[in-house]
């Protein structure tokens, strides 16, 4: 329960008791969990979606209140790790300039096109999922995207020495991800059923391909990496609903 709610104080903004004395263990194997805060968040997605039914009837509307919703709901955590990343990655520079610009608090022109970018695109996508997926694909993408994180911290090395998302890579574990990949599975299997593998496979892949490319470029990922890597597969998470 304390790893569980260590996952939910971090990853969310929701009300929930902050466990006293945290260890950097529980926060490394916290990531076991990442997948069921995923769950909680998308159960918020539906319930929302059908209140904000309600009173809206356009569809972009009420996809754009969901959105917003959603990082409202994260504190923008991710997606704060997705502009510096960008800031940092297409910058051009050297692997350690890059790692600098992404530890500068300050935002740049790559960061706020990338948000901007991945943002309009979430929307475009979730626009076109068909009504009777649309809860399907609420739930289970901000599962998928908090698993992203799960694997890509003990799938790929840490680029720097310190940092909080150090102490979460230094004591994820090859079992934390495999509790995470149960609940990943479960909840896909649950929802989707014999379409399981349609959608569920590719995303993986895509996870693995996304990280390694981030992970090539800095010698390993970072806590700015993680949140755009759990963003952009959001992102793809829906394009593969509106197929």
């Amino acid at each position: 329960m304390r790893k569980f709610l260590v996952a939910l104080t971090f990853l969310t903004r929701l009300p929930a008791p902050i466990p006293a004395n945290v260890t950097p263990e529980e926060m490394g194997k916290s990531s076991a969990f990442f997948p069921l805060v995923g769950l909680i968040l998308g159960g918020i997605l539906v319930g929302l979606n059908w209140l904000i039914g309600h009173i809206w009837e356009s569809a972009f509307v009420i996809n754009a209140i969901l959105l917003v919703s959603l990082i409202g709901l994260t504190g923008g955590l991710h997606l704060d790790g997705l502009m510096d990343t960008c800031d940092g990655i297409f910058s051009g520079r050297p692997k350690e300039r890059m790692l600098e610009i992404m530890k500068d608090s300050s935002v740049g022109a790559f960061g706020i096109l990338g948000a901007i970018s991945v943002l309009l695109l979430k929307l475009a996508f979730l626009n076109e999922v068909d009504d009777t997926q649309k809860w399907q694909a609420l739930v289970l993408t901000p599962v998928f995207g908090r698993w992203s994180m799960s694997f890509a911290l003990v799938a790929f090395p840490y680029a720097r020495q310190e940092g909080m998302g150090s102490t979460f890579a230094d004591f994820a574990s090859v079992k934390s991800l495999i509790w995470a990949s149960v609940l990943l599975v479960i909840a896909f299997v649950v929802i989707l059923r014999w379409r399981v593998g349609f959608i569920m496979s590719p995303l993986v892949l895509l996870t693995y391909v996304l990280a390694w490319r981030i992970s090539a470029k800095l010698d390993g990922l970072t806590g700015d990496t993680y949140g755009a890597i759990c963003e952009f597969m959001e992102m793809i998470s829906f394009a593969a609903f509106s197929v």
